[in-house]
């Protein structure tokens, strides 16, 4: 008895987990960015929709990275969860 209720709890537990990461991974995120402007930002995990220059930073470091269209955004270089966000070329 003892035995099956600690499977259910682990079976919850990995349910309640996999709940969590992927509707997180799923959705892009409408957040500002101050840096650039850009409002639409690709959490870490999500699909890459279009080829192009994308940046994260935190306080001490940025990072730019090219993706190519469906390529996944990975994690920030500390392994932690991160907003990716599109660069804009002011250039053009």
């Amino acid at each position: 008895m003892r035995f099956i209720k600690s499977l259910l709890i682990a079976s919850l537990l990995v349910a309640a987990f996999l709940c969590t990461t992927s509707t997180y991974q799923l959705r892009v995120v409408n957040a500002q960015d101050t840096k650039t402007g850009t409002t639409t930002g690709y959490p870490t995990g999500t699909v890459c929709k279009k080829s192009g220059t994308y940046r994260a930073s935190n306080k001490y470091l940025e990072l730019i990275i090219v993706m190519a269209e469906g390529d996944v955004f990975p994690p920030f270089s500390d392994g932690t969860k991160t907003i990716w966000y599109a660069r804009s070329d002011k250039t053009q």
